[in-house]
């Protein structure tokens, strides 16, 4: 058996072992992944085990990541990925690949190499202490039904929740927390209650990761493979809501919002085309056709929301900048935003922030992506995080900010910036909100009757964020 470096040849044996550790994970997701890890400028690599006969049996997946909960390292390798098939296990192909993963490491400076492993995976905890791996940290949920103490105080008469005052600051955070909390998931937590934020839109954050977020924080969690959401309010009902995710928040009773989440794929990044000299057109219709599908869904499901009298609000990490931040230069996302109705926080809030063209630095105002110049090879940084809101439903905006090290917890746990708006809410007349429904075409143009539009329509027509949990060999 022979261990090497992944090869382009590869991808289809890699696809199926990828598919076979985490079945759960979208074909789009493992799509964007694997094309990060190809354009990784040395940050990341892939090693596989081939068999006899050519085909691979098992692979890892390394990577270089900033802090982790537990090393004194200021820098780490992290497997991110490992597996080998089960009728290659017990022969020490597994300890073969991660000793590979180690060589990758310490070949760049570095003296410790991380991992992570699900508290039930006996297996893959028994693997990583026999390769001299100590544990570092462990947790586990608990939840308890109060419907009964509830449900008693209330027919005793002792509950107050119905003369509650209405909600009239809302706190939104838009956070990619870069892989399930990137340097350290407590300083992500962190950041979220210094900012004092009452409904969170995470980026790159599973479901057994926003449950412990929302535990430490004592909120509220609709989690998601991805695009997972945390509330100080509760959460009423699911939205069905392809290409993110959706639900109903109950601010306080008859005062609801709808909230939706989204991570748009990372690949290919359109400000690279833009840098390497593509034309506009090209770069719009790859934007098109990458990123406008899974958003145009999702618009056509907040449709309804945005178009009714309680505010919606959609955040997440588009991997697109917004056509606010460019002369001239329609970048599909944020155009398709404005149709369907919604408002750009930060862009109301700063307006006359430097436009392209001129490259943006990496610590102007606005940017998100990314605080991090090392995690960024080709140094193209942009505004691609957003906190969006429906136009007519007594919402505006009193402030929005990009957090990082400067201005909220140092050292700061992402490489992504998070984007936070403060906004008033005031009961709004019962007008009527026209819509337009999605033409057969896929792209999505609604207005709000209150606020014309410009016209635009997006075709129908998949940047650069490392996205996996993961959970090898066993993880």
């Amino acid at each position: 058996m022979l261990i090497r470096s992944l090869e382009p040849h590869d991808d289809s044996d890699w696809l199926r072992l990828r598919r076979a550790l985490w079945p759960d994970c979208s074909e789009a997701m493992h799509d964007s992944e694997m094309e990060g890890y190809t354009n990784s400028a040395g940050t990341q690599a892939v090693f596989v085990l081939v068999r006899e006969d050519g085909h691979l049996g098992g692979f890892v997946e390394v990577s270089v990541r900033d802090r982790v909960d537990g090393s004194v390292s200021p820098r780490v390798a992290y497997l991110e990925g490992w597996f080998v098939d089960p009728d290659l296990r017990g022969h020490g192909f597994g300890r073969g690949l991660v000793a590979t993963a180690e060589r990758w490491g310490i070949a760049r400076g570095l003296t410790e190499i991380a991992s992570d492993v699900e508290i039930a995976n006996t297996k893959g905890l028994a693997a990583h202490e026999a390769l001299g791996f100590r544990e570092t940290f462990r947790l586990v949920h608990f939840l308890k039904s109060l419907n009964a103490l509830v449900a008693l105080l209330t027919l005793l008469g002792l509950t107050d929740g119905a003369n509650a005052a209405p909600v009239a600051e809302l706190k939104i955070l838009s956070f990619n927390i870069w892989v399930n909390g990137g340097r350290s998931l407590s300083n992500c937590i962190a950041v979220i209650r210094t900012a004092g934020a009452d409904i969170v839109g995470l980026q790159e954050c599973n479901a057994a990761t926003a449950q412990t977020i929302a535990s430490n924080l004592g909120f509220y969690a609709a989690t998601d493979s991805d695009a997972s959401i945390v509330s100080r309010f509760r959460i009423l009902t699911n939205i069905a809501a392809s290409g993110g995710r959706g639900v109903t928040i109950e601010l306080a009773p008859g005062q609801r919002v709808h909230f939706f989440n989204c991570h748009l794929a990372a690949y290919p990044y359109g400000p690279y085309h833009l840098r390497d000299g593509k034309t506009q057109n090209f770069v719009i219709d790859v934007e098109n056709s990458t990123r406008m599908p899974a958003l145009n869904k999702l618009l056509s499901a907040m449709a309804p929301h945005i178009a009714a009298a309680e505010p919606s609000f959609l955040t997440g990490d588009f991997n697109a900048p917004s056509h606010f931040d460019y002369t001239a230069y329609p970048w599909p996302t944020s155009i398709a935003c404005t149709n369907a109705g919604l408002n750009d926080s930060y862009f109301v809030a700063h307006p006359n922030n430097r436009k392209f063209p001129g490259p943006f630095a990496f610590n102007e105002r606005g940017i998100t992506w990314t605080p991090l110049t090392n995690e960024e090879p080709k140094g193209v940084f942009d505004r691609i995080d957003f906190v969006y809101f429906s136009a007519g439903d007594g919402v505006t905006v009193a402030s929005s900010v990009e957090l990082d090290g400067r201005n909220s917890v140092n050292p700061w746990p992402s490489d992504h910036r998070a984007v936070l708006s403060t906004f008033v809410l005031t009961p709004s007349p019962l007008t009527d909100k026209a819509s337009r429904p999605v033409p057969p075409n896929g792209a999505t143009n609604v207005a709000s009757a209150q606020t014309p539009k410009t016209p635009f329509v997006a075709k129908q027509l998949r940047r650069r964020s490392r996205s996996r949990l993961n959970t090898p060999f066993h993880k």
